[in-house]
Order: C-alpha cells, then sequence, then structure tokens
C-alpha cells in the first residue's frame, strides 16, 4: 500500500510512547505533495507543515535534495552496495561489506517491523527524494537512482555494518591470529585488502553537550548546548517540521537520514555525543578437521553457510569489472576472519537495531521527560549519550547502549571471545541498568565523548556498580576543560554560554608549557656553549604566545608542529601521567625535557619554512574557504584539549595554508570538528541560537553555502526562527514540493 492511498494515519504507536494527540481523518486522495508546505528563511532553512507526518516527511526528503541531491544518491547507492558500479575501486570495500551482512535483504524486512507510521515516514521521505529527481533529471548526473524506503534504513545500517567490519578490528584479528585457512572445498576465504598505514583520526569523531539548571543560569531558565564533531563532508541539515496539534519540532539530522535526530521543541531539547559501548562480540569457533567448512559448537558439528558474491566495479574507461569473494557465515553471525583451526564470528547488537531511527522519530513528539525515558526504554538507538533538558527545569544524562547482557567473569570482550554458549549472549542491558543522571548536584551536566562517570564531578557515577564491559576510559584534556570552564562561573548567560562554546584555550599548552619552558631556561644556564638560534627564537614566540587557538595567536602554529613530533617519538609524553585520583588536573609536565628541546628546534625551523615566520598567527596558518571566501580560522584538535574543536587540511592546489570548507571548483568539504552549534534557552516562549558553519546547500551557487560562515568565524550564532511569527517576518520563499 502507498502513502497516497492510506486514508487513516493511525496513532497507536505514537500513543504507546506516551503521545498526546488523537488519530485524525485525512484525504487520501489528494497528492501527498498537496498537503505539504516548505517555507525557506532567510538562511535557508525549511519549516515544512504536513497534514500529515507522512506528508512532512516528504517534505523533509524534497527539501533535503534540493540542498544535497547528489550526496544523498552517493550514500543511498552506497547503503545497497552499488557504490562501485558508478564510483570505481575505492567503493569496493564497502559494497563487499554490505554483501556480507545482506544489507539491502534487512533493510526491506525491517519494513515489517518498524512502527506503520514511521513507515508512512520512510515512504514520504523516499517519495520526496524521487519527485525532486525525477523534476531535476535533466540537470543531475545519470546515475541518480529512485529510492524506496528501504533505502533510508539500508543507508543507517550501513554505518554499523561498516563499524562491524573495520579495519581496525580486522586487524586486530589478523595480528592475533596471523594464520590464514587454506583452501577447501569453498575456496579461498575472502579477506579485504587493508591499508596498514591507515591511523585515527586526529580527533575522535565526537561532541559537546552541556545541560544547565535554572540555577546556574542569569535567568533562571535552563539551557541546552549542542555542538557534533564530525568530518564537515558528513554534512549536518537544519529543518523544522510541523503537524499542526501533533508535531512542532527543529532540529539537524545528517544528509541521507529521514528524520531530524536532535533539537528541540517548546517543552525540551535533546542532543548527542558519541559514546563507545560493546555492542558486538566476536566469537572464536573451533573448526571441525574431520569436515570441511564446518565448526563445532556445544558439542554439536555445524555447517558454515557459504555465499558468493560480485560486486561491478567501474573501471578508468568506463566498462564494468565483476569483483568475486566466497564468504561464511555461522549461526552466530557472518565469519569476519579464519584460520586453519577456527573461524571468527561477529554478532552485533547495533548491526541489528532495525529499529533505530524509529527512536529519533519516536523522541521528537516527546512532551515531557516522562515520555522521553520511555522512549529510551525501547532500546531502538544502538549508542550515543543523551542530554536532555526541559521547560520544566530537569536536566538529564543518560548513557545510551544496545550493549548485550554478558557472562561479568573477568572475560575482555574488547576483541574475540570463545564460541561457547555460556558467552553467547541472549538479551539486552534493560534501560534503568544503564548509567544516567537525572537533575545532580551542582546544577550542570557536561558530556565531551568522555565516559559516563565524569558527567558531572560533583554526582560521579561509580563504574565499580555496572558491568567491567561497560565503557571505562580516561577523562581526556576537552571534557577537563569543559569541567573547568563550568566550574569558572556560577550563573550563565546566553552570552557567557556562547563564549565558552567559542573558548579557544588550549588545555594542553598549560599542561605542558611550564614545563617546556622551564627546559629552555635550564638549556641556556647550563650549557657550555650558546643554545641554538631556533631554541631562542622558541622562547621568544612561546613567551609572547596567548596559549589560546584564536586567529590571531602567534605561537599556536609553532606549538602544534612541536607537539605533533615529539608525541610521535615519545609514547608517554608527560611527566605525570593522568592520574584516576586527581582527573581533572592530570596528565602534565614533559617526560623528556631532552627530546622537547629537540622538537622544539625542529618545528622552528619547519614552522619558519612552511610559513615564512616561527611566530605566524594561527588564522593565517589556518583558514576558513568557501571557494573565493577566504577567513581566518580558529579552533584546534580535543587532543590538545581545545574546547572549540577544528580540524584544518592540506588540500591539493591550494598553498601551505590547512583549510576547512572548500576550495574553488571543489565538491567535497574539508575539515572537521565543529559544524553545527545550536543554543536553546527555556524561557516563555523558547528562544534558541544556531550556526551551520558550512551553510545549508552544498550548491555552490547559493547564498546559502556560505552565509553561516562569517557568523560562525565571528564567534556568534544566528537566531533560530522557531514560532510562526518569525518565520513570516524572515520568510525567503514558499512553496509545495511539485
Amino acid at each position: 500500500m502507498t502513502v497516497r492511498s492510506r486514508i487513516v494515519v493511525a496513532a497507536v504507536g505514537l500513543l504507546a510512547a506516551g503521545g498526546w494527540w488523537s488519530p485524525i481523518q485525512v484525504d487520501g486522495a489528494r497528492p501527498l505533495a498537496d498537503r505539504v508546505t516548505i517555507r525557506r528563511d532567510t538562511f535557508g532553512i525549511p519549516h515544512i507543515t504536513g497534514e500529515t507526518e507522512g506528508a512532512v516527511a516528504l517534505g523533509f526528503g524534497y527539501a533535503q535534495a534540493e540542498d544535497h541531491a547528489e550526496e544523498m544518491a552517493r550514500r543511498f547507492l552506497a547503503g545497497r552496495g552499488e557504490a562501485a558500479k558508478w564510483f570505481g575501486p575505492a567503493s569496493l570495500d564497502n559494497d563487499l561489506a554490505m554483501q556480507r551482512f545482506d544489507n539491502m535483504r534487512q533493510a526491506r524486512l525491517a519494513l515489517d517491523v518498524v512502527d506503520p507510521e514511521f513507515r508512512e515516514v520512510l515512504e514520504g521521505f523516499a517519495e520526496g527524494f524521487n519527485l525532486y529527481v525525477r523534476e531535476h533529471a535533466s540537470t543531475l548526473p545519470s546515475w541518480m537512482p529512485q529510492i524506496t524506503a528501504a533505502d533510508s534504513l539500508a543507508q543507517i545500517r550501513a554505518e554499523f555494518v561498516s563499524g562491524a567490519t573495520s579495519a581496525s578490528l580486522l586487524r586486530s584479528l589478523r595480528q592475533k591470529y596471523p594464520e590464514t585457512a587454506p583452501a577447501k572445498s569453498g575456496g579461498p576465504v575472502a579477506l579485504p585488502a587493508l591499508d596498514e598505514d591507515a591511523g585515527p583520526l586526529s580527533d575522535r569523531d565526537g561532541s559537546n553537550a552541556m545541560a544547565l539548571s535554572g540555577s546556574r543560569t542569569t535567568s533562571g531558565a535552563p539551557m541546552l548546548l549542542g555542538n557534533p564533531h564530525l568530518r564537515w563532508q558528513q554534512l549536518y541539515w537544519e529543518a523544522h517540521l510541523v503537524v499542526p496539534g501533533r508535531l512542532d519540532f527543529y532540529g539537524s539530522t545528517l544528509v541521507g537520514y529521514p528524520w531530524l535526530r536532535a533539537g528541540f521543541n517548546d517543552r525540551l531539547g535533546y542532543v548527542q555525543t558519541n559514546n563507545a559501548p560493546d555492542n558486538e562480540d566476536v566469537f572464536a569457533l573451533a573448526l571441525d578437521p574431520a569436515q570441511p567448512d564446518a565448526y563445532r559448537y556445544d558439542g554439536a558439528t555445524y555447517q558454515l553457510e557459504r555465499t558468493d558474491v560480485s560486486v561491478d566495479v567501474r573501471q578508468p574507461d568506463g566498462s564494468l569489472k565483476a569483483e568475486h569473494r566466497t564468504y561464511w557465515r555461522s549461526h552466530l553471525g557472518p565469519i569476519l576472519h579464519r584460520t586453519a583451526t577456527q573461524a571468527f564470528a561477529c554478532r552485533s547488537a547495533a548491526v541489528d537495531a532495525s529499529r533505530f531511527f524509529e527512536g529519533f522519530w519516536r523522541l521528537s513528539h516527546a512532551r515531557s521527560i516522562t515520555e522521553y525515558r520511555r522512549v529510551l526504554a525501547m532500546r531502538l538507538m544502538p549508542a550515543s549519550n543523551f542530554t536532555y533538558v526541559d521547560a520544566e527545569g530537569n536536566i538529564f544524562y543518560y548513557w545510551n547502549a544496545r550493549i548485550p547482557k554478558r557472562l561479568d567473569d573477568g572475560t575482555k570482550y574488547d576483541l574475540d571471545v570463545p564460541g561457547e554458549p555460556k558467552y553467547v549472549w541472549r538479551d539486552l542491558h534493560r534501560s534503568e541498568e544503564l548509567p544516567q543522571l537525572l537533575n545532580p548536584a551542582g546544577g550542570y551536566i557536561q558530556n565531551a565523548n568522555n565516559p559516563p562517570w565524569f558527567t558531572n564531578i560533583k554526582a560521579a557515577l561509580d563504574p565499580a556498580r555496572y558491568p567491567s564491559y561497560f565503557e571505562r576510559g580516561e577523562l581526556a584534556l576537552r571534557p577537563q576543560l569543559a569541567l573547568t570552564m563550568i566550574g569558572e562561573r556560577q550563573k550563565f548567560s546566553v552570552e557567557d554560554l556562547t563564549r565558552l562554546k567559542f573558548d579557544t584555550r588550549w588545555l594542553l599548552a598549560e599542561r605542558v608549557r611550564p614545563d617546556l619552558m622551564a627546559a629552555l631556561t635550564q638549556a641556556a644556564l647550563s650549557s657550555q656553549t650558546p643554545i641554538p638560534a631556533e631554541l631562542v627564537k622558541a622562547r621568544s614566540v612561546l613567551e609572547a604566545w596567548d596559549g589560546r587557538a584564536s586567529a590571531d595567536s602567534r605561537g599556536a602554529v609553532l606549538f602544534q608542529r612541536f607537539w605533533d613530533t615529539y608525541r610521535a617519538e615519545v609514547r608517554q609524553p608527560y611527566a605525570e601521567a593522568l592520574d584516576a585520583k586527581r582527573p581533572a588536573e592530570t596528565p602534565r609536565g614533559l617526560a623528556s625535557p631532552d627530546a622537547a628541546l629537540r622538537h622544539l628546534a625542529d618545528a622552528v625551523k619547519w614552522t619558519q619554512t612552511t610559513f615564512g615566520s616561527a611566530d605566524v598567527a594561527w588564522g593565517v596558518a589556518n583558514r576558513y574557504r568557501m571557494g573565493d571566501l577566504d577567513l581566518p580560522g580558529e579552533g584546534a584538535t580535543g587532543q590538545l584539549g581545545a574546547y572549540r574543536v577544528q580540524q584544518y587540511d592540506a588540500v591539493p592546489g591550494v598553498s601551505n595554508v590547512r583549510i576547512a570548507g572548500w576550495a574553488a571548483g571543489d565538491r567535497q568539504l574539508a575539515g572537521f570538528g565543529d559544524g553545527w552549534i545550536l543554543l536553546v534557552h527555556f524561557t516563555k516562549p523558547v528562544q534558541a541560537l544556531s550556526v551551520l558553519a558550512y551553510g545549508e546547500t552544498a550548491d555552490h551557487a547559493s547564498p546559502h553555502s556560505r552565509d553561516q560562515i562569517r557568523i560562525f568565524a565571528g564567534r556568534n550564532l544566528r537566531p533560530v526562527y522557531y514560532r510562526a511569527a518569525d518565520i513570516a517576518a524572515h520568510l525567503e520563499r514558499e512553496y509545495r514540493p511539485k
């Protein structure tokens, strides 16, 4: 049954989640596109009003395609496992992973599992995208697909499939079990080639989030701050969704997703930061030496199931070459790696989360903390820290995870575990068993991808109360700085919280520079000969540096170069490592002052050679660039203890400077870090500010591809137009998607 033919929208599923509306009758004879209106404001943000949620979803898909059709299509093709057919060998490993995990078929099956009204949303979203593609076929690439509701689910599931087949996981298995299986009846085991030189990003994908109760604000009204950090090419996109009497939610999502992930209504708001739950297990299954392609489990013998797949790969001359692989599957999941004696099967609670995005859809309808927590308790979403604020004054932190309930007997679950029944989980932890904080002492919540134990120092959660396989880890410099900044002021205004977000302070410099300066002084006093001119220059530059990564900070480029090379050589670089008893004061100092001075001298030479001066300003070396718009950059990576997280990339054809943005003619955004920022002040009526650094659209001909970067670079936010009167006062155009 199509979206157009449905006559009654049933709200049963939403009422089960605590919805407050009643079913409504709609005229199914009218085309869905006739029942939705899109109003673009002066920043290009679409405010989408529809008679039903399916109609709103159609407008959502259409408006998103107006801004990002090609990127959406690329992601849908990748989710299908058909990207290599159009884009070549670079997409081969992705397509093979999608085949191995049967991604598209599983997405189609999930359509029968999701809430029927959310299925209408998925169908409406697909119809909106398809409508735009059909209307603009003459100006779009020939490879643009028509999609179905299953494509959205496949694209979402693909993210977790990629995690379950990540290069780091496969590399770890190969290193621990290097012997590969000999060719047998099933032929060679298919293992993807790995880039052995590939390393992690310079800062972990993540985000900043803060919630302040009314006791910590000058107005007495609570505030929410959300600030994701991803590569800019991953593309956040803002929208406002309205079904009169049922829904009025403003927020953001990633391009290709069928609904908003974070945002607010007049009663509450929430944002997410990445956490690191162990959602999957790799089971080591003993192969049966008496039977080819068979394994032993719980005293019985099972046959591995063979799957032969073929992926078409476009060649440089435009022809297609078929790549064939053989994969194997056990009753516990796909086989990721195999030796002569063992096969390693993966089982993932994240990959199995077929109703994942239904969770975000349900959350956008919540009107109270009770309804909000009821949705979280459904365990639909595999991961993320959730930070929540409402107009009643509640602040709430929740370490969300679809995490298996495992045998907690000292077994390490970080790589493989024995393929024995006692380690094969049958259930997930309940919501109430996960770390969470409601209205903690001190009136704040913060998360900067830190483990849940450090969300609030005054109300610290005790990890000993939770299973050993729950997320552990240290309090990194970025969340340490967040806690420090929260503690430095008793009450915050909107202006204060905005300044905090854009603060360019480097905590690493505060922890390391004193020892570095002391080493320079000691070298000058003890040396029998004058110290090298590079160190004399370094001392002068670092003494004058303000310790920040502001546009006009002189010394930041030199310091970053010094630290990057010193840290690469000295694996434990600090004189005092992180102390769990003093998590907000350590690490600090330099473990090897001699090595530090050597790298500092080299950093002076490099900086002078690269930029012509050892004290080059940070904003000269790091730029926000949107075509011919060229602005000084601010912010540094979170590993350096920056809260204003920004990574700049070297771009071919661009001089020595690094950029965040796009050079003339480029379609791919460079850079990582701060992209979308949201600040919500729960006054009556609610007020909100936002900024999307790279703009609402990838269309370089549109002013909305660059109309927010000056605001962002200037440490400012723009008003969010949420009320009808504000939208009308700042209306750029109004239309229907047809």
